[in-house]
């Protein structure tokens, strides 16, 4: 109970005040550092020893955080393949190789952000494996079937909290399935519980089923669930391992991130590596929540986060 306490301090801290906000980060950074210590800069047996086991701890701390191993789901309605990227092209040439990576995407909604030089280039024909098409800059949205959503909030990136939000329905046979698309600022220097804020004014209380984007922030910072306490992370339901998404050379942070409300479920998350790009792409099959799939699900991924 104290150490959950203890945990819910600091995650507020570190969000509230940009100058402690990077501590979040601070288990995957001493990883390498303190393994480098320990190897190569211990110079004596103490230093040596104190660096391997300051290695050991912040290695278990990520393994206790981020694997659990989950046990194979049956379910009954259809699944929904889902896939969220952040790209962040800034030249046509590296905007049409990934704009090629992403036509090989088996999935049934896909949608990618800051694709800059996207109205330039003839993305409706590289991804006609998906017919619904809409651009919202700085969203680019395909889906199996008709969609339809609007910008609620667009910012550029010289305001204090620069910050893009989409507001959207998928008409999906067995329902209509709503979803809000985000793009935070990555200003490290920004706090993150003032763009949580933001979110709020723009959204209110939020409780579309489906909520994803570049949060640029930790999977279980205080601002994201300040500003949606009513979803759960995708990872919380079926992640398993280093789930992580930037940057895509050598992805140590996880900076993208989809909720779900309590309608749906996911059976598989993790990302894909496309080998361009500047994030790794996140994946999903999510499906309808059952009270069968919602009871098998808490049992399997444990407590909410």
């Amino acid at each position: 109970m104290l150490v959950g306490g203890l945990l819910l301090v600091g995650q507020y801290v570190t969000d509230q005040f940009s100058s402690f906000q990077m501590l979040h980060w601070a288990p995957t950074a001493l990883i390498p550092f303190f393994g480098l210590l320990s190897v190569l800069l211990g110079v004596t047996k103490p230093l040596r020893r104190t660096g391997g086991l300051f290695c050991l701890i912040t290695v278990m701390h990520w393994c206790i955080h981020d694997w659990k191993p989950q046990t194979a789901r049956d379910h009954s309605p259809q699944s929904i393949t889902f896939v969220h990227w952040t790209v962040e092209e800034i030249d046509e040439d590296r905007a049409q190789a990934t704009l090629q990576a992403a036509s090989d995407f088996e999935t049934d909604f896909l949608c990618m952000v800051n694709i800059n030089t996207v109205l330039r280039l003839p993305w409706k024909e590289q991804l006609n494996h998906l017919p619904y098409q809409k651009v919202q800059w700085p969203f680019l949205f395909a889906s199996r079937w008709p969609l339809s959503c609007e910008i609620v909030l667009r910012e550029n990136h010289t305001v204090t909290h620069p910050l893009n939000i989409a507001r959207g329905a998928i008409e999906h046979p067995e329902g209509t399935i709503t979803f809000v698309a985000l793009d935070c600022p990555s200003d490290p220097s920004l706090s993150r519980m003032g763009t949580s804020h933001r979110i709020r004014q723009a959204l209110g209380d939020a409780e579309e089923d489906w909520i994803f984007g570049d949060f640029n922030c930790p999977r279980n910072a205080a601002s994201i669930q300040q500003a949606f306490p009513h979803h759960t992370h995708a990872f919380d339901r079926s992640g398993n391992g280093p789930v992580v998404t930037w940057p895509a050379w050598f992805p140590m942070l996880h900076l993208d991130h989809l909720l779900l409300n309590k309608g749906w479920t996911c059976l598989e998350y993790g990302t894909h590596r496309p080998g361009v790009g500047d994030h790794l792409p996140q994946r999903a099959q999510l499906v309808r929540a059952t009270r069968e799939l919602d009871i098998r699900s808490s049992e399997f991924s444990g407590p909410r986060r």
